[in-house]
């Protein structure tokens, strides 16, 4: 159970960076100014961690390589860029909406490329899961029909508030695969960790010179705010995250990340003083005690399995 749990746990950390996060977006200061920033911090952060796994990094295949790449460059810096630049384009419930297929994308990525079953309990308790996950944004999902959509009717808007979202859910979902991949590798959690911050600084570094001009000035106070952020989501929430992927299959992990609504809800709740809704609490249950249930049948399945010689 310890591994679904440090998931949550890193769910938490990741509902917890939004109260720093979009005030600092508010305030003028682009999404690539503070991703950006919060790599630079983390790479700095972690720099003993890359000497001291150095021999790992020396020893590793080109397919190690490149899922490593692919959760820092494309899945941290890329998806993160492109779920936020899709709020652009999107009424934010639709954008929330669709990525809800992220699990469908891991879970069937775990299933082609990491030989992960798809077994009948699991689709049952996937069903809750992703039930709760609905449960949660109904309200929202009933106003659906009589808000916006689209802030522009323009084919090339549309396709780029939907490409955007896209990007973000299968940059996300093939994350998740590709870290659990390296964990069967045996790489340590802790170099996979580290190696995702600098992959994702080095696509992020182009980028930034190239849009120089969407990158301004931070007072001191914002500049100490990103920091904690990085400290808090990046380090401590992906410490948890991967200590927690090396015991539980991908599919089991990219459901526990639907966790993280329920906590942004309760986080609202403790500290902006917004109100549970009925269908957030009730979601809400489904979510956790769904993803507990479902752990706990995997184990149980386990331990009946014969063990052959």
């Amino acid at each position: 159970m310890a591994g679904t749990f440090f998931i949550m746990i890193a769910c938490f950390t990741w509902a917890l960076d939004t109260l720093i996060r979009y005030p600092l977006l508010g305030a003028g200061y682009s999404t690539l100014q503070i991703v950006l920033i919060e790599h630079l911090t983390l790479v700095l952060f972690i720099s003993p961690m890359l000497w001291r796994y150095r021999h790992v990094y020396r020893h590793m295949s080109i397919s190690g390589f490149s899922c490593l790449f692919f959760i820092g460059g494309i899945g941290s810096a890329m998806g993160t860029l492109a779920f936020t630049e899709a709020f652009q384009y999107l009424n934010p419930t639709v954008v929330i909406l669709l990525q809800k297929l992220q699990p469908i994308v891991a879970i069937l990525l775990a299933y082609w490329l990491l030989k992960e079953r798809i077994e009948g309990h699991f689709l049952q308790w996937a069903a809750v899961i992703l039930f709760g996950s609905f449960v949660m944004m109904w309200p929202d999902l009933r106003q659906l029909g009589d808000t916006q959509w689209h802030y522009s009717s323009d084919t090339a808007s549309l396709l780029k508030g939907y490409g955007y979202t896209l990007i973000a859910v299968i940059a996300w979902g093939a994350a998740t695969v590709c870290g659990k991949y390296l964990s069967h590798q045996h790489m340590p959690a802790n170099a996979i960790m580290s190696g995702r911050f600098v992959a994702g600084l080095l696509v992020l570094l182009p980028m930034a010179l190239a849009q120089s001009d969407s990158l301004s000035m931070m007072t001191s106070v914002d500049l100490s705010l990103v920091v904690v952020m990085a400290l808090l989501s990046g380090f401590i929430g992906m410490w948890f995250y991967y200590q927690g992927l090396k015991t539980v299959p991908a599919q089991l992990a990219t459901l526990a990340e639907l966790s993280f609504p329920v906590f942004a809800a309760v986080i609202n709740w403790v500290f902006l003083d917004m109100g549970l809704t009925g269908y957030q609490i009730i979601g809400g249950m489904m979510l956790i005690l769904g993803n507990i249930g479902l752990r706990m049948k995997e184990l149980r399945q386990n331990d009946l399995t014969p063990v052959t010689q």
